[in-house]
Order: C-alpha cells, then structure tokens, then sequence
C-alpha cells in the first residue's frame, strides 16, 4: 500500500530559527530528489545559494511570528484605542455587579455622607386559611402564628432593609441621602429580590472612663483626639478607600483589587437625565472587600480591645485603669459608673439591629505624666478631634478607581515585504542592477526565467507575512473583512510587467484567484476563531450551531457568526450585570427604557441568537402572512415585512400552506442582515436596479418591493449607489429594529400586594396557592420567593419548532439561576397582545408614581395577575392521521408537545 504524505501538525518553534537546520533539511531533501543528476552540491552553486536565501528569509519569517504579541497585534494608528478595542481590560471584564450584602454595602458607602452600611432580610410572612376555597390570604401580623388545622404560612425571602451609619454633619441631608441609597440599590437590583424600608441605624451609647499614663513627650490633646478617633472607628468602622497603587502594595492580585462593583464610576447613569456621577458615588476609590465583611455591625463591645487600640496610640505609655458600661446615668464616678452600668467588667453585648457609639458626655478620661495628673484643654482637643475627621473624609475624597495599563506594543510593520532576489549576486541579473544591455538575448530570457521561478517563492512568502500581520483581524470579532486568508503583493521587483501580466492589477487578481479556488472557506474558518475567542472566556455555541445546521442547513452560516459576535461584542455587559434584575425605579429615557431588561434577559436572548434584547413590543408585528386569493379556498400564501407601514420585501408566493409561508419570511428576515445575501438585477431598459434576498443555494426567498433608478455611470462601474444605500437600510433595519423572537421576566416578588398596615387584613390580590381544603399542597407553597415567569412568542419561525424550542426551554433552565425557579411559556399571538398591554401597564404604573416601591392599584395588580395565571403553551396543531394511509405524517400528535387537530382520512384506492 502505497504510504500517504502528510504534514506533522506539530513542528518544534525553534526549528524556523536555526538557519543550519534549514539549510542541512534542504540540503537532504535536494539529494533525495536529484542525487542522479545533481552532485555538485558546494556553495557556489546557484541552487544552493538560492537555497540558502530562502532559508535566511524564513529565519525572518520565524522572528517576527515570535515578536511579543502586543508588537504582532499593534496598529501603526491608535494603537491604545485598538488594543482596547480587541482586548477587555482589568476595569472593563473583572467588576460585576453587586451579589452580595457586602458588594452593596461597598456602593452605599461611597454616597457622601454615609460612613457604613448593612441590608438586613425584612421579615414579611403570609398566612393562608385553607378551609375557605379558594384560600384567604392576608401578611401575618408581628409575632402572629397560624392556627394548626386551618391555616399554613410561609416567609418571603429576597426582601430586605437597608441600616445606614450617617456621619454627624449629614444628618440634615438623610433623606437626600435615601434617595440616593435606594437608587442606587434598585438600579444594581438582583433578580427575584427587593428593598422594604431603609432607615438610619438606630444607637445604643457606651460610656468609658479611665486613667492612661502618656509619654513625658506626648501632647495630651493631640493623643486624646487620636484616642476617641480609634474607639469610635472601632465602635462603628468606616469603609476605607484606596488607589490602585496601595491596593497592590497590600498584596492583592489584580483579580482580588477588583473583586465586586469596583466600577468606572464616572460612566453608570443612574436616571434618565446626564448627571455627573458625583450625585450618587462620592468615594470612588478601591475597596478591599476583607475589610468590608470585617465592618460588620458590631454585637459585642470588649473592654481587651479598646484596651489594644489605646496602647497603639503614639504617646500612650500606660493604661492604669478602665472601665465601661451601657450610658444611662449623670454620675462622673468610674467606681459608681461601673457598679450601676454593668456587671461583666470586659464585655458588653449590643442590642441587635443597634450600633454602639460613645457618649461623649458622659465619659471621661484622665490624663497623667508619671503621677502627676494633665489637664486637658478641652476644646483645643474637640478642634484636633475634628480636624482628624476631616483629614479623612478629604483624603477618601481624592481616591479613585484606575484601570491596569493595557499592553502596548511597537508596530512592527510585519506585512512589509521586499524580493528576496535583490539579495543574490548581481552576476544572476535579477537585482536592481539588473543586466547590461550588451547581454544577449538569450541571457535575457534566461534571467526572466529564474525571476518568474523565484517568485512562486515570493509570493508564499510574502503571503505568510501578511497572514502574520493580519492575525489582529483573524482574532477580532469586530473585523468586517470576509476572508482568512490574505495576500501581499511581492514589492521591487525590476521588470515585474515583463513576466506578469496585469502587473498594476495585481493584488486584486491574487484575491479573485482564492475565491475562485474556494480555498478560502470564511464561514467555517470565522466560526473557529470565534469559538477561540469565546472559549478564553468558557463560553461554547458548539449544541447551537449543529441545532441549526440540522435544522435550517447552511442559509444560517452567516446569521451564526453575527450571533457569536454579538454575543462576544457584548459580553462586558452581559459579565457584569448577569444577575441584575430590571430598574422599576429610575426615570429612564427613551432610549434606556428600550435596554432596561434583566440581565438574565440579555444573556438568553443572546444564546439564542435573537437580534437583540431591547423591550420592544413582540405582538406589533412588522409583517403580514395572507392567500393571495382571498375568496379561495386553495389559494396559495404569501408574506409581505413592512418598515413603519410601507412594505419593503415581499415572498416568492408559492406556498399551500400558512405555516410555510411564515418559514420563509422568518429565512428572509435572517438572510436580510448579511450582504452577501442581496442580489441586484437591472431592468430590461437598464434603468431601474431591483434587489433581491438568496439562500446558500442562489434561489431567490425574497424581492424588495422597490426599485431603484441607475445614475449615469453606474453600468460600466458595476455599482447602484441608490441599491446599495437602501441595502444598507434594510440591514440596519433587521439588525437593530425587525423583531420576531425575545422574551420576558416578571419577577413573582414584585407581585406582592402592599403591606400596609401590616398585618392582619385579608387581601385578594395575593396570587393564587395550590392547597386543597386538608391542608395538602403543591410544593413550592410560596408562590413569590425566588419565583419568575418567562414568556416567549410560541408563534416565532424558530420558537415553534419543537427541537428548538426544547433547546431554548433547556437554555433558559441552565442560565436561570440556581435558586430561582422560572415557569417557562410560549404563547400565541393573542395572548401575547394582552399579556405586553397589561404588562406595560404594570411596569409604567410604578415607575411613575410617586413612591415606586409602592404596588400598582389594587385592581390592576390582580387583573395582570389572573392574566399571568391564565398564560398557557401553545404547539403546532398534531394530525392524526388513517391508519391504513402509508403517508409519511409529518406532525404526528405528541403527548405534551402537539395540540390534537383533525383525522385525515386517506382517500380510498381507485
């Protein structure tokens, strides 16, 4: 059997290096092709000196594929701007939004004003009386239990209330400050969670008398000032900020420096109107988040501690006593202080919920330098204790967030290629010396020969240069070239146009040779550098991709790279705000209104590859399916897709049923977005330019209902400026506006009716339990916490197919997260009209009154309620078909997948 040649895919990087290496390969390779007829294997001779050229010119070929990335990847103009715009920077890919309390806590606290922060879980219970049916619902009042054999309660979980520490100074502004707090908070909100109250932590005084001894150096106001500064800090400790710099000289890595909301704070608009970010983020420095979860709200004050802080202060030699205890009583005495306010001399235990602070009035400490008591001047020390105070706020003030520098490199200009024939003795003829014009005519031709033979090799060559040069377009998802593979035009070459014809069309006949080859293969190619890229990030369109092949086939090759690259495109944003929940707070412009969905929301709709995830009404349809005869019954179907009321692509009106018609205007509206699915064609008179839509199989799906008029000129170019100016609006179109598929998120828990007054009264815009009148349920009870309902068009090309939609259901269960539980439907179109009225509704409703967070009316809340209950899956209509017809049924009746339909009776044989 004869043995196949192959390349190894694997060769060792340093084997391009070694010139000696090369030269001794092609020197073994040259004997075993001409060891009969060439023996002469010495340096002099022309095929070895040729030989040892290409080697010395792959030597460079392997320097620069071994340049540093950055030099491979830089562009000779704005250069930082492209390397950002390939790359996601530390400040652009490692925040994300806030998750935890303590992630929300260290965005409360850069509100000016606010010292600290805690959310706390708002205990809000429902009680369910089962022997009315259906049940009566009502919010159990404080301390209320439900009574054994007749009612069961659940807690909600999810809701929560928010303690703020303000500083002393910013008292007046604490409603100012809420409203920031709460912003804030509902703009970062989780899905499926929810804010109750917000109030200013209530606190619970702590008096400390002593007597310390100071250093014979020690200022005793500056070490008193130093003294209170450290036990109010350890009482109730503030978030400390920090820049970049001092994070790092901490230790943390660059994933630790920007764990949590560690965001560009002066780019997260928060309303609708352009506010400076100052409004809400004050404090735009780093946090260390160890630090955070260490600034709890403390439970335990211990004597042992205060004891440490003190002795750390500079100027304090000795604490000879003391002592501390809750503040209550007018007594200045430490020994009757300590007998009247506790027991436990070293610990005292906080009221929960309370933050200890010192009573300044009542506390007292004294002074000595060795044994002779100091007198404090009171008010010089107040000043110094302020001015400590302030030192802090301004040098918190200063600190802000810095983005790791972006590697840079040094363009390189790796495509540039010159003929190596300039570099063979001038005695071959082929330099830029060229030969004399004595030299005969054969000379001639022959140095013309060994020019045309060399530059096969230039022109492999100068191809891998530019391949290496392009590598930044091959790995970028935002490069519009269609190509992999690149070519370069081999530079100075004397006499080029004596054996190359055509030599000023050059590079454009090297790019019209590899399309004709086909051995540039775009799609396949595009689709694994993007994989790569994806893959950087554990990402994979692997099920996706093969779903739709077997499904649609080819006609979706393009429409599959434009939804990894959109899904690449917008990973910053779908990272960082994966968990958030829809803003129902803010004032939102137009245009944020249209982005103000879920996070959940954005991540599924662009695994699934619709078009986009902007809140636009699914059931206004752009487009109209009908028989083209509308009083016969065997008429055939048609589509027609409109753009604000005037049609613009029409179908091929071959269809005998609905439901494929309906197909190929969903391929149409997917062929639409790509260029190289339009056709344009002239009229008979070659005065107007039509366009049409094809699939992968050059079959015409769809025609523009308009033409377009030709401009003098344009024949002979080969280019319709009118054609290709409406082309580019009707990608735009479907691009960014066309809409067949998306989806919603109703989030149970902002279903909830008001709890005011708490407690107590029954209400009948609870959503509905599952209980029967014995107490039996259906698990979960709760039919809040935790809780969403997703709504998809069932009516969409792609959502109706059932190997789609299966795998859509599938998608959605795997990103929803892990403790929420989604019902998942896919409605018809006059559900979904009704469910986005009332939906909208709802939503506009809160968002626009005055208190937000307050519930719609009654009446409103329970009729969107009842219509959510009432959504159900609809399936393409099953057939039963004869069981002596031998037709292949092409939608039998699945149980749970299909709606029963009518039995087709197969006609009797003649």
């Amino acid at each position: 059997m004869k043995e196949t040649l192959t390349i190894p895919k694997i060769i060792s990087p340093d084997l391009g290096k070694d010139y000696a290496w090369l030269r001794e390969a092609g020197m073994q390779h040259i004997e075993q092709l001409a060891s009969k007829i060439w023996t002469d294997y010495n340096t002099h001779d022309p095929g070895i000196t040729i030989l040892e050229l290409l080697c010395w010119v792959i030597t460079d070929l392997q320097y620069r594929c071994n340049m540093p990335m950055e030099d491979i990847l830089a562009s000779e103009k704005d250069n930082v701007l492209e390397m950002h715009r390939q790359f996601l920077s530390a400040l652009n890919i490692f925040p994300n939004a806030p998750v935890t309390p303590n992630d929300y806590r260290s965005l409360f606290t850069r509100v000016e004003g606010v010292k600290n922060a805690w959310l706390q879980k708002s205990k809000q219970s429902i009680i369910a009386n089962y022997n009315t049916q259906p049940p009566s619902l009502r919010y159990a009042a404080a301390y209320e239990l439900p009574i054994a054999g007749k009612e069961l309660s659940f807690e909600l979980n999810g809701l929560y209330d928010i303690l703020l520490d303000i500083e002393p100074e910013y008292a007046a502004n604490l409603d100012d400050i809420k409203s920031k707090v709460v912003s804030i908070y509902q703009h970062f909100r989780n899905l499926c969670e929810d804010l109750v109250n917000i109030r200013e932590v209530p606190t619970q005084e702590i008096v400390i008398c002593g007597e310390i001894e100071l250093e014979p150096q020690a200022d005793p106001e500056d070490t008193w000032a130093m003294i209170i500064y450290a036990i109010e800090n350890y009482l109730s400790p503030s978030i400390r900020f920090y820049t970049l710099q001092e994070m790092q000289a901490k230790g943390k890595t660059s994933d630790e420096i920007f764990e949590g909301p560690q965001f560009d704070f002066y780019d997260i608009p928060l309303t609708g109107n352009p506010i400076p970010d100052e409004a809400h983020f004050y404090k735009k420095g780093f946090v260390d988040m160890d630090e955070v979860a260490s600034a709890a709200l403390r439970e335990q004050v211990r004597l042992s501690d205060i004891i440490k802080i003190i002795m750390k202060i500079p100027g304090v030699k000795l604490v000879k006593s003391l002592q501390f205890g809750f503040c209550g009583c007018d007594e200045l005495d430490p020994f009757n202080i300590n007998q009247i306010l506790g027991k436990n001399e070293w610990l005292l235990c906080v009221k929960p919920g309370h933050k200890p602070v010192l009573c300044m009035t009542n506390s007292v400490i004294n002074f000595y330098k060795d044994v002779i008591p100091v007198e404090l001047k009171k008010l010089e020390a107040q000043v110094k204790l302020q001015g400590l105070k302030d030192a802090f706020k301004v040098d918190q003030s200063l600190k802000e967030i810095e983005d790791l520098p972006m590697p840079q490199g040094k363009y390189r200009n790796i495509s540039n290629y010159g003929t190596m024939q300039h570099h063979l003795p001038e005695t071959y003829g082929i330099s830029q010396a060229g030969l004399p014009e004595t030299a005969s005519t054969e000379r001639k031709a022959l140095a013309k020969q060994l020019k045309a033979y060399l530059l096969f090799f230039d022109q492999i060559l100068a191809n891998y240069f530019s391949q290496l040069a392009n590598v930044k377009e091959l790995l970028s998802a935002n490069s519009d070239i269609k190509r992999s593979y690149f070519n370069n035009v081999v530079k100075g070459i004397k006499g080029i146009e004596d054996i190359y014809e055509d030599a000023g069309d050059w590079e454009n006949s090297l790019d019209w040779l590899m399309q004709q080859t086909g051995l540039d293969n775009y799609v396949e190619r595009k689709n694994k550098f993007l994989d790569h890229l994806l893959a950087r990030f554990s990402e994979a369109f692997n099920e996706y991709v093969f779903l739709l092949h077997r499904i649609y086939g080819e006609d979706y090759d393009h429409a599959i790279i434009q939804h990894k690259r959109n899904f690449y495109n917008d990973y910053k944003n779908m990272s960082t705000y994966r968990g958030d929940a829809l803003d129902y707070y803010n004032k939102k412009t137009p245009a944020q209104r249209l982005l103000n969905v879920s996070g959940m929301e954005k991540r599924i709709s662009r695994l699934l590859g619709f078009n986009h995830y902007k809140r636009q009404a699914l059931s206004q349809l752009h487009y109209d399916i009908f028989k083209i005869t509308p009083a016969d019954p065997l008429s055939k179907f048609n589509w027609i897709i409109d753009q604000a009321g005037t049609g613009i692509f029409s179908g091929t009106g071959i269809h005998t049923t609905e439901i494929e018609a309906y197909e190929e205007m969903g391929l149409a509206s997917i062929l639409a977005c790509n260029r190289d699915n339009y056709r344009v064609s002239l009229s008979a008179d070659q005065s107007l330019v039509s366009i049409d839509l094809v699939d992968s199989n050059d079959a015409v799906v769809a025609t523009a209902n308009s033409t377009f008029p030709v401009l003098p000129g344009e024949i002979d170019s080969g280019v319709f400026s009118n054609a290709e100016t409406a082309i580019d609006g009707y990608i735009t179109y479907f691009t960014d506006e066309f809409r067949l598929e998306g989806m919603y998120v109703v989030e149970h828990i902002l279903l909830r009716p008001d709890n005011t007054p708490p407690g107590g009264m029954i209400l009948d815009t609870f959503m509905p339990l599952c209980i029967d009148v014995n107490g039996n349920y259906c698990r979960p009870l709760d039919p809040y916490s935790y809780r969403i309902a997703v709504i998809l068009p069932g009516y969409s090309m792609r959502l109706r197919n059932k190997d789609f939609r299966k795998y859509a259901e599938r998608m959605i269960r795997l990103e929803t997260p892990a403790h929420i539980l989604p019902r998942i439907c896919f409605i018809g179109i006059d559900q979904m009209k009704e469910f986005e009225e009332q939906y909208e509704l709802w939503l506009t409703t809160r968002i626009e009154r005055a208190e937000p967070m307050k519930q719609v009316p009654d009446a409103q809340l329970k009729k969107f309620i009842e219509l959510l209950e009432d959504l159900y899956t609809v399936y393409e209509t099953g057939t039963l078909a004869d069981c002596d017809d031998d037709t292949d049924n092409r939608n039998p009746v699945i149980l749970g997948r299909t709606n029963l339909g009518s039995l087709e009776v197969a006609p009797e044989n003649e």
